[in-house]
């Protein structure tokens, strides 16, 4: 009887581990952003607005990732709309469809941020601000984040089109997934953000393009799976859509290569105008002339396997006490026997 209750409660324990070790899943410190509308006292236009066009391109390397995003905005009113729109830094975004299906997207800060809109340089400012996303959260300070925040003019009955280009270090994210976590490269870019503008998206391009001798097998889990077609001799991911209205399902997240240690971001940061450069190339090729096929892969925020820290965790924890109890079970066991014996 007792050994039956020991193994027992060996497997109950050993289940409430495993169910634990499949909490929800997330990333932590990944590069990468979305475009999005702050102001409660500028909402009497957001619908006003509609994102006719989104043009994403992302260049990811080993260690970060440069971004160029497209927007070109109709003010489908008669009247001037004037709003301020931004990004996060070090936020988090809550990805969900209920509370028992969320995914926490853990941004990393924005460098080099600039932002064009009908060609000209929009003055831009770091600002410290309650977020009015309901699904956006500080990084270290709930209720209170810092964005960058620019205002933009949306003509009569016009369409203005707003140019943003950043770059991201993607080389200290790591996937959680209960006590389990990797570290990868990570970048992440919310389309859900655009469904504060009118919907829906007319159309849209989201274009990777794996760099610095990166390839499809670097690659470990990307979402939303299947929506990516592969051209293997630009080496780019491609993801198009129509009248999109997005929601959490949309949202692009990305996990690549290997953790560099000790690596030299700051130099990267140095070179910006280089990489923009690069990337401006790649926002200017027509995504009809690649040889796209349809690529499947896993998710990114899938744990390989136990890493060792889960493991010691799990003996520590649980295994070692289990087997102190069960020896000093079976001693008292053998004890009562005998006495029933004599």
């Amino acid at each position: 009887m007792i050994h039956r209750c020991i193994l027992t409660g060996f497997f109950l324990l050993l289940l409430t581990f495993s169910f634990s070790n499949t909490a929800q899943p997330g990333i932590w410190g990944a590069g990468g952003g979305g475009f999005t509308l702050l102001f409660p006292e500028d909402s009497i236009g957001y619908k006003k607005i509609q994102m006719q066009r989104e043009r994403v391109s992302i260049q990811l390397y080993k260690g970060f990732a440069v971004v160029k995003g497209e927007y070109w905005m109709r003010n489908t009113t008669d009247d001037s709309i004037i709003i301020r729109a931004g990004y996060p830094l070090n936020a988090t975004w809550d990805s969900y469809k209920n509370a028992s299906d969320l995914t926490e997207i853990y941004f990393d800060q924005l460098y080099q941020l600039r932002v064009k809109i009908d060609g000209q340089n929009a003055e831009i400012i770091q600002s410290p601000m309650e977020a009015e996303q309901p699904n956006v959260s500080s990084f270290n300070d709930p209720g209170e984040n810092n964005w960058y925040v620019w205002s933009m003019e949306f003509k009569p009955a016009d369409i203005t089109k707003i140019e943003v280009y950043f770059l991201v270090n993607t080389n200290d994210a790591k996937v959680s997934l209960g006590y389990s976590k990797e570290s990868y490269n990570g970048f992440v870019y919310i389309l859900e953000s655009g469904a504060t503008w009118k919907p829906p998206i007319g159309e849209g391009t989201i274009m990777i393009q794996l760099k610095d001798g990166l390839g499809k097998n670097d690659v470990h889990g990307i979402s939303p799976d299947s929506a990516f077609h592969y051209d293997e001799n630009s080496q780019i991911l491609l993801y198009q859509f129509q009248n999109l209205e997005p929601t959490n399902e949309d949202n692009i997240a990305l996990t690549y290569s290997e953790r560099i240690a000790d690596f030299p971001f700051e130099q990267i940061v140095n070179k910006a105008d280089d990489y923009f450069a690069e990337i401006e190339q790649l926002s200017q090729l027509n995504p009809e002339e690649g040889n796209y096929t349809p690529v499947d892969f896993g998710s990114p925020f899938d744990i390989s396997s136990v890493n060792a820290v889960s493991v010691f965790f799990f003996v520590v924890v649980f295994v070692i006490p289990l087997l102190l109890v069960s020896g000093v079970g079976f001693v008292i066991y053998q004890m009562v026997k005998r006495r029933r014996r004599t």
